[in-house]
């Protein structure tokens, strides 16, 4: 299935329930979510990027600087959730190779679907927000 890009500018100012009530194709086989274990988990965690004195284990930043908090994983109710995105999709199929994936803010991983990454939310120091246009 081949999804539309979404500019940023559309997503600024949406709510969280937006969000949380997508589909999220890329962890789904009809309607069954296919979840990752938790070696996959944490060591997608690890790619994060550690920043300054914070625990690595609880924060890290993701690709577009965004804070994750580790404990959040897959929580759209949060700031600081966070998921695992595919990279690259191949003939439309996403491949599951931890070189592929990679932790990213829950909305940033929402707004790229199979596109490209948006960067919608950035870290305003140690808060989250939406990136301004």
């Amino acid at each position: 299935m081949k999804r539309d890009k979404i500019s940023a500018k559309s997503i600024i100012g949406k709510s969280l329930s937006y969000y949380r009530d997508r589909g999220n194709e890329e962890l789904t086989k009809g309607n069954l979510v296919i979840p990752f274990d938790e070696k996959i988990i944490s060591d997608v965690w690890a790619k994060g990027q550690v920043v300054g004195s914070n625990n690595p284990d609880e924060y890290r930043k993701d690709e577009c600087g965004a804070w994750m908090y580790f404990s959040h994983y897959s929580n759209r109710n949060s700031q600081y959730g966070w998921e695992i995105d595919h990279i690259e999709f191949v003939d439309h199929v996403a491949s599951g190779d931890l070189i592929n994936l990679r932790p990213l803010q829950w909305q940033n991983n929402a707004c790229k679907g199979s596109g490209e990454l948006a960067c919608i939310v950035t870290a305003n120091k140690t808060k989250n927000g939406p990136t301004k246009v």
